[in-house]
């Protein structure tokens, strides 16, 4: 079997990764696109972490396997989601099938990991580390040892200081980097997928702040090309490498509050607003001022316990309809609402009469048998509007205000190099395609179930249907749920991201 590794670039978006190559920044990446494969790769709508690396590692769309969001639409009350929520065979399930051995660590949605032949450590959610965060268990001792960290601790005081932030982050990911290659060590091994989140998390505090949060966008991205071009260098020439990302980002410094909107419309009961300003002048007065504290303690409670509670403002009963996250998705109890919705915020315009927002039913698009899972409608905000959950808002619209003025986008990054891979032009890339390129890759057929298609144009010669072909793997049918105290947590480090 041919020996493949995934690097996972959390939010590597297209636009700027080019920017940054062009400008000599980012040397492993230009070298990559150079001798190998350089494309956009279009994430799923709307473009959230979640649903992408979902259908990054299983090759087929949301409506087949069932993720849409940080929140599992399809219980009552919705919950935080979970890797139980799906029952998709991933990447790693059908090298294990054949017999071969993988690793992989912190790829999101896959708390509670499940035996491997191989190890694991998972992603968010949630943002701590337990005994069902890694196999084999004797890891999770290991990881407590040295200092493992699923993100580094936020808050409003480090955000002020993004060079710090940067360090951070950065060190966050070197310390993720050795424990993946010291993994793989461990013995012989088929296939590797590791995903790095810094990007992401310096994107959504800093990204169109100002000229200083900028340079340290560009310096994160600097840094995460050497620890690409480290994961290189340290697993050879043999190896070939996928390095995709689950979704761009895009500076929006609009603010768009489709709750405010649907409080207006009678369709959204809020909560007290109060305890909502209150909770709010509490995170803007204590966030961030606990630097001086050990990480092993700020971890846990920077920016999480004093977080401003958007979505609590809003009574999940009492309401017909509402926006959970920043990312579109809107939850509507009754069919008959649908159609006003759409009606009415397609139709809103902001003062220079230009539209907001495009509004799209779930049968639009999603395919598959987990369809009736996914929220009923879904918003694709203008290029530069930025969702915010908050119901108090006076404004629809509005440029004023603090809120974050970055968001996630829908154009990725899709390199390929290695010993089976050559120099292609710019090519359509799409999320599902890539565990089918990584199976056929690995001298394995794909199953028909798949959305997406080998990408055969980036291979030296175009890879045969191999005698190794993975079409009776199984996943254990286990349920979980996490308690009323972890989805606490779950939900203080959502706020804390900034998707509700």
């Amino acid at each position: 079997m041919h020996k493949l590794i995934i690097i996972g670039l959390d939010a590597a978006d297209l636009q700027l990764t080019q920017d940054f190559m062009g400008d000599g920044d980012l040397p492993r990446l230009s070298a990559i696109a150079d001798q190998g494969c350089f494309s956009r790769l279009k994430s799923v709508v709307p473009p959230q972490t979640a649903p992408a690396w979902t259908s990054i590692t299983t090759g087929v769309n949301p409506g087949k396997h069932g993720i849409y969001y940080f929140y599992n639409f399809s219980t009552d009350p919705i919950t935080i989601t979970n890797s139980t929520n799906t029952s998709t065979p991933r990447i790693w399930d059908y090298v294990e099938a054949l017999g071969e051995r993988s690793v992989e660590v912190n790829v999101p949605v896959t708390y509670p990991v499940h035996k491997v032949l191989g190890s694991i450590v998972s992603g968010i959610p949630p943002w701590y580390i337990d005994e069902r965060s890694v196999y084999p268990d004797d890891l999770l001792q290991r990881l407590d040892a040295e200092g493992y960290e699923i993100d580094t601790p936020m808050s409003r005081g480090l955000e002020k200081k993004p060079d710090e932030l940067v360090s951070r982050v950065l060190a966050t990911e070197q310390r993720r980097v050795k424990l993946f290659l010291d993994l793989l060590k461990e013995g012989e091994w088929s296939f590797g997928m590791i995903v790095l989140t810094g990007l992401d998390r310096l994107q959504h505090k800093l990204m169109g702040k100002g000229d200083k949060e900028d340079a340290a966008v560009r310096r994160g991205y600097s840094g995460v090309d050497e620890l690409v071009g480290t994961l290189m260098d340290s697993l050879g020439s043999g190896v070939n490498f996928l390095i995709v990302s689950d979704h761009g980002f895009n500076r929006r410094p609009l603010a768009f509050y489709p709750n405010a909107w649907l409080h207006g419309q009678g369709m959204l009961r809020r909560k007290s607003s109060l305890r909502y300003r209150l909770t709010r002048m509490a995170h803007d007065l204590f966030d961030g001022h606990f630097l001086w504290m050990p990480q092993g303690v700020t971890k846990r409670f920077q920016g999480a316990a004093t977080v401003v509670r958007t979505i609590d403002a809003v009574d999940l009963l009492g309401s017909r309809a509402f926006v959970p996250g920043t990312d579109g998705v809107i939850v509507v109890k009754s069919k008959e609402d649908e159609e006003s919705i759409i009606s009415g915020l397609s139709q809103l315009k902001d003062d220079s009469g230009k539209e907001i927002c495009k509004v799209y039913t779930r049968d639009q698009v999603y395919r598959g048998d987990r369809v009736d899972a996914a929220p009923q409608l879904l918003i694709v905000p203008r290029d530069d509007i930025n969702i915010k959950t908050d119901p108090f808002s006076r404004s629809i619209v509005s440029a004023s205000g603090n809120f974050p003025k970055s968001n996630h986008g829908p154009n990725g990054v899709f390199f390929a190099t290695g010993p089976d891979i050559r120099r292609s032009g710019t090519l359509d890339v799409s999320l599902e395609d890539v565990a089918p390129t990584s199976l056929t890759l690995m001298g394995i057929l794909p199953p028909e179930a798949m959305d997406g298609h080998a990408i055969q144009e980036i291979m030296l010669k175009p890879h045969p249907p191999q005698s190794l072909r993975a079409t009776d793997v199984m996943k254990d049918n286990r349920s979980y749920a996490f308690t009323e105290k972890e989805e606490k947590q779950v939900m203080d480090n959502l706020r804390r991201l900034g998707y509700t």
